[in-house]
């Protein structure tokens, strides 16, 4: 990360905050993308070296609603031109997953959205579904804006506490990372079991 915090020291002016909005951006598109590497270093550099927290919130909200109108294109993509597309997306098993997918954010769309910036790893399948699911572009935009300004916020106020102290808020960060992702991966299955045994009972 440090590597990163010296890059952007080293741009100039208003080009800083545009390569923060396209990371964040870009992390949507091609999800191994660290995006969460670059906001962390905005913030740090917002608490010690001058940065305006406003923009680099503005600038990780933005990219963040971009790139999740991005995802949710490719949703509607997939959607619209589902005989036509990749091979990888048909079979009777990725059939059957993908319209549980549309079924659901159908029924619960905006709630995923509003809870997709604080599911790391897999925010983009959140908006590739609402994509799958028609939701307006306008809704998708509202829901993940928000959602993306309440996690910047949340960053922001916790990298001000601790001030330069960078590989601390990191770590804060990584340990997040594997609850959330866990506590998700228990739902999931939580999910699976309840439908196998709705089904068994059928």
């Amino acid at each position: 990360m440090d590597d990163v915090v010296a890059y952007l020291q080293e741009i100039e002016g208003p080009y800083a905050y545009l390569a923060l909005l396209l990371s964040a951006m870009i992390e949507y598109v091609v999800p191994p993308l660290p995006g969460d590497t670059f906001a962390l270093a905005g913030i740090a550099l917002a608490a010690t070296a001058g940065y305006s927290p406003w923009l680099v919130h503005a600038a990780l909200t933005a990219g963040a609603t971009l790139g999740g109108q991005l995802a949710w294109a490719f949703g509607r993509y997939v959607r619209a031109r589902r005989e036509k597309s990749p091979t990888f997306l048909h079979g009777p098993r990725t059939e059957r997953a993908l319209d549980e997918v549309r079924r659901r954010f159908e029924k619960h769309g905006a709630a995923y959205l509003l809870a997709n910036r604080f599911v790391p790893a897999l925010r983009a399948f959140f908006f590739v579904g609402a994509g799958l699911a028609n939701m307006p572009g306008w809704k998708v935009a509202l829901f993940g804006g928000l959602s993306a300004a309440a996690w910047n916020g949340l960053l922001l106020l916790v990298g001000w506490a601790l001030g330069s102290n960078l590989e601390r808020l990191g770590e804060l960060v990584r340990q997040y990372t594997w609850v959330a992702l866990g506590i998700f991966a228990i739902g999931i299955g939580i999910g699976l079991w309840r439908a196998r045994r709705a089904r068994t009972k059928v």
